[in-house]
């Protein structure tokens, strides 16, 4: 799909922030978020979104408001932006509709020190989920966090000692959880190649179709990059995806660089892949790529009419 005559660009229709909050209400609402808020002459709040800290005390009250979930983030950790995550979950939600699965038990790559994309998942939906993460400190958050909501029931936080293998340790572990099946993994993959030369440089948009992101870039080196960006990192799932196909029903990555998208099909393409879909999340100035692939006879396809 492409980007042209203006025409808007929307959330998924089931996402709560697709109507915009009203901060007004909420910031008298939080005190925290109160406080890093600008006051306009109009009366209303008006939100910095190029300050580190107004994201954090933002994300934590809209995963208050709108979840009930109480997140902390490690010092100088990814804030996750919630609109995004939503819009990655509700699309695995329209994956797995068709399945009718009674149950559903996910893989989320990387969870950070926030474990949103988990958290999110067993608070809605009471997905069981497997949270993979290889930085100790996140880990100690993500724990933290999934113990402080209560759902040790639904998530497990479960660090990697290898962190050239995606899936291989946690599969060959003593966890309870190897054993069984899963019906999905997500993935928001290190966006920057280490091996470049300044790799926060990379001109990825055209200025002319897609507006500058309006938040500030947060995040550690080793969660914003890898070697190879990406695409190499994609890769990696793509091939490890291959021997554990049996256990995992669908493969699903997102993607930060629209020129990647095709790279990825191709990569899947040589595999002899071709059970594949793909989608985009929309939210404000910020667009995002997702694709899915899957070994199993289970059709990939969405009505998008809904």
């Amino acid at each position: 799909m492409s980007r042209r005559n203006n025409k808007k660009f929307v959330m998924h229709p089931r996402n709560v922030l697709r109507t915009a909050p009203d901060y007004t209400k909420l910031a008298i609402k939080y005190k925290d978020f109160r406080q890093v808020c600008q006051l306009e002459l109009n009366g209303k709040v008006s939100i910095n979104f190029r300050n580190e800290r107004t994201l954090r005390e933002l994300t934590k009250m809209l995963l208050l408001e709108y979840f009930g979930l109480h997140v902390d983030f490690a010092p100088g950790s990814l804030v996750p932006t919630l609109a995004l995550r939503l819009n990655y979950i509700l699309w695995l939600e329209d994956l797995l509709a068709p399945l009718k699965l009674a149950a559903v038990n996910g893989i989320d790559i990387g969870c950070g020190s926030s474990c949103i994309y988990s958290l999110l998942a067993a608070k809605k939906n009471q997905w069981k989920m497997l949270a993979l993460e290889s930085k100790r400190e996140n880990i100690e958050f993500a724990r933290e966090n999934v113990k402080r909501n209560e759902l040790q029931h639904l998530v497990e936080v479960f660090e990697q000692p290898d962190k050239q293998s995606i899936f291989k340790s946690f599969f060959e572990s003593s966890s309870a959880l190897a054993k069984e099946q899963f019906h999905f993994c997500l993935c928001n993959p290190p966006f920057f190649d280490s091996n470049a030369k300044n790799p926060f440089d990379a001109n990825t948009r055209n200025p002319e179709r897609r507006p500058a992101p309006n938040n500030v870039r947060t995040g550690t080196d080793e969660e914003l990059t890898c070697a190879g960006g990406e695409v190499s990192f994609v890769q990696r799932i793509v091939d490890e995806s291959e021997a554990y196909k049996e256990r995992v029903l669908i493969f699903t990555s997102m993607l930060g660089v629209k020129a990647n998208v095709p790279k990825i099909l191709g990569y899947l393409r040589e595999r002899q892949i071709s059970n594949v879909c793909t989608t985009e999340f929309h939210q404000g100035h910020t667009t995002r790529w997702a694709v899915a692939w899957s070994f199993q006879q289970t059709s990939l396809q969405i009505d998008t009419a809904k």
